[in-house]
């Protein structure tokens, strides 16, 4: 089906974590606030934006190793290939933000203004998509298992310690010694951000949002510095 499955893959974990949280484990403090079909918008919106550093990261790792034509036999700017992977993984999330959308005007009864400001907000995350695309797209070539633990931290570690299911004021209120948790992520502010933007018609916090921007940057230099400096040995490796 092609490009639907742009559309069906993220709609079928919609629904799978709506029910397990909702229903099975009843998601105490999130879904007692909000209906289901409103928290189900507020799941998805979260999903999508992480969902965007997470697509681009999984399949940034392999990038140069399925393509050794481009090292080995052409000469070739290998620096390009994460940032064409970061473009794809950006459509597909435009996609999901466009269903975001779609859930804010049927249940809000409108379309947020501040929602223009959301590319702004994606600004950090592209940044750090782009860098850590770099730096593991070059480090899998010498150590193979960077794949599997990038699964391990990016999909688990990352994904659930992030506010993707849970709320930064449930978090402080049932277990404040834990807080720390949402200050040193830099994705909680983003994803948190995002949410204020489409869901609720808020300005994103500048604060949060500057210090993303910071962690952004940093993480993309670095990222670009390690890769151009590495992939000289891409071929005596390949």
């Amino acid at each position: 089906m092609g490009v639907v499955w742009a559309l069906i893959f993220p709609l079928l974990m919609l629904l799978v974590y709506t029910f397990i949280f909702t229903y099975i484990f009843s998601a105490r403090g999130t879904v007692l606030e909000e209906s289901r079909p409103l928290y189900a918008v507020w799941l998805f919106c979260g999903m999508a934006v992480f969902g965007l550093f997470q697509a681009t990261v999984m399949r940034g790792c392999g990038l140069v190793l399925e393509n050794p034509q481009y090292v080995t036999k052409v000469v070739f700017p290998l620096e390009i290939l994460p940032v064409a992977n970061l473009g794809a993984s950006a459509m597909y999330t435009a996609i999901e933000i466009a269903l975001v959308l779609l859930g804010v005007a049927v249940f809000h009864k409108t379309v947020y203004a501040t929602s223009v400001m959301l590319p702004v907000v994606l600004l950090p995350m592209l940044m750090v998509s782009l860098g850590v695309s770099w730096f593991l797209a070059s480090l899998t070539v010498f150590i193979r298992d960077v794949a599997n633990v990038t699964v391990i931290v990016v999909s688990q570690f990352l994904f659930f310690l992030t506010p993707i299911f849970w709320k930064r004021k449930q978090l402080e209120a049932e277990l404040p010694e834990l807080s720390w948790i949402v200050d040193v992520n830099p994705f909680a502010g983003i994803v948190e951000n995002a949410r204020r933007c489409l869901l609720h018609g808020l300005m994103p916090e500048l604060g949060t949002w500057a210090v993303s921007m910071l962690i952004g940057l940093v993480a993309m230099q670095l990222g670009y510095a390690w890769f151009m400096k590495s992939k000289r040995g891409f071929a005596d490796v390949l």
